[in-house]
């Protein structure tokens, strides 16, 4: 009991709330703990299950309307794999160094944007859906700028 006290009030010469990387730890061991709770608790967490139907459904071939066909999934599939193919090009151009950050960000959101419009339909969805999405993206790019900027690594 006296060791782990010795270790929140000073690790390695600073006590235990100065030191980033345990306050980042915090939540995720406060997240994982109420998972395994969950995990083990006797309560059964269900969806709720509609009733079956009486009739039959009939099994349809076609995608739905305004839903494109398996062609087109194919399509954006190939061009995942071009633009994956041209980030690890850019990493090896040696005159592109000083921009490279910022070029395999781009890259990378246009990746997401892809994938979040086909692969998870929201191009299919509610407008309020992509502009969360939208949102998301950009609060974990600034936040990930802003987290490298504060412990001192270099962006370039």
């Amino acid at each position: 009991m006296l060791e782990a006290l010795t270790f929140v009030l000073a690790a390695n010469g600073k006590a235990f709330f100065e030191n980033p990387a345990y306050l980042l730890g915090i939540p995720l061991i406060a997240a994982g703990a109420i998972g395994v709770l969950l995990a083990m608790s006797p309560i059964e967490l269900k969806w709720p299950q509609r009733a079956p139907a009486e009739e039959e459904y009939e099994i349809v071939d076609h995608p739905a309307d305004g839903h494109p066909d398996a062609a087109e999934y194919i399509k954006v599939g190939l061009i995942l794999a071009v633009i994956t193919a041209l980030e690890v090009a850019i990493y090896y151009v040696d005159a592109l160094e000083g921009a490279l950050l910022a070029i395999l960000l781009v890259l990378s959101a246009m990746k997401f944007v892809l994938v979040a419009l086909w692969f998870m339909h929201l191009r299919f969805d509610n407008k309020l859906l992509t502009v969360m999405f939208s949102a998301g993206m950009v609060l974990v790019t600034a936040l990930f700028v802003i987290v490298l900027s504060t412990l001192g690594a270099s962006l370039v």
